[in-house]
């Protein structure tokens, strides 16, 4: 069961908001709404949120009213469902545009994790609901580390602001500066060439060769791009290209 501890709304631009001091998962609380409460641009925030979900299953640390929790709802008019990962790329890119304002070094780890340098400071996990031919719905969950000055789970490699920075912001300010370079990223959403452009822009180890891992085993490869379903296609030392969707294959 969710743990829902009051709401507060307001606007920010476009965007309708409704932020919680407590839930267990802003994602998971969205997903149990009716599908005809899901209104485009609206924002679910938890400023405590104790059951935080990442990729793969993982879970997501985040410390009370210290960092940014929440699932944003777009519903991307006409988008085909073959075209899904324009929304994944539109949010890291606004996440990414969003920190670059402040720290130098800012990449996106395929498919969609924010880092900088080799630490991981924004987590992206996005669910898509396809009505018909297109994308009806977009979940789009979103935990960005700001002012958090220790990690305590197992994570390998987390980062915040703070601790790049030294500085602690208003969280208030984050969410509005935030939303605002979503937003952005969101209006060319059905420009997908843009977007692909920008994204290998600032791949996570876009040169060089590094190791890989799929069901066969470890190589080594370089990233060469993508391909027109946003997997990713490697070249590894052999000559050989190879393309994954994601959970096909690992960074080690």
């Amino acid at each position: 069961m969710e743990n829902i501890v009051k709401a507060e709304c307001f606007r920010v631009g476009a965007y309708a908001v409704k932020e919680y001091e407590e839930l267990g998962s802003t994602n998971t609380w969205v997903e149990g709404l009716p599908s005809e409460e899901l209104r485009d641009r609206m924002v679910v925030v938890a400023r405590k949120q104790t059951q935080g979900r990442g990729q793969e299953g993982n879970k997501w640390e985040s410390e009370a009213g210290k960092n940014i929790a929440m699932t944003v709802v777009w519903k991307p008019e006409g988008l085909e469902a073959g075209r899904q990962f324009a929304v994944s790329i539109a949010v890291a890119l606004g996440c990414r545009d969003f920190l670059a304002r402040r720290v130098e070094g800012v990449t996106v780890k395929w498919p969609n994790d924010i880092y900088v340098g080799d630490k991981k400071i924004a987590g992206i996990l996005i669910e898509h609901r396809i009505v018909g031919a297109c994308v009806g719905v977009s979940l789009c969950g979103i935990g960005l580390n700001v002012n958090q000055r220790v990690f305590r789970s197992d994570a390998p490699n987390p980062v915040s602001l703070w601790q790049l920075t030294g500085r602690e912001l208003l969280l208030a300010q984050v969410l509005e500066e935030l939303l605002e370079c979503l937003e952005e990223r969101y209006l060319q959403v059905h420009d997908y060439g843009r977007l692909e452009k920008d994204f290998l822009s600032c791949l996570y180890r876009k040169e060089g060769v590094y190791d890989w891992k799929d069901e066969g085993g470890m190589f080594r490869a370089s990233i060469e791009g993508l391909d027109e379903y946003g997997q990713l296609c490697l070249r590894d030392t052999e000559g050989r290209r190879r393309v994954y969707a994601f959970k096909e294959v690992t960074y080690v």
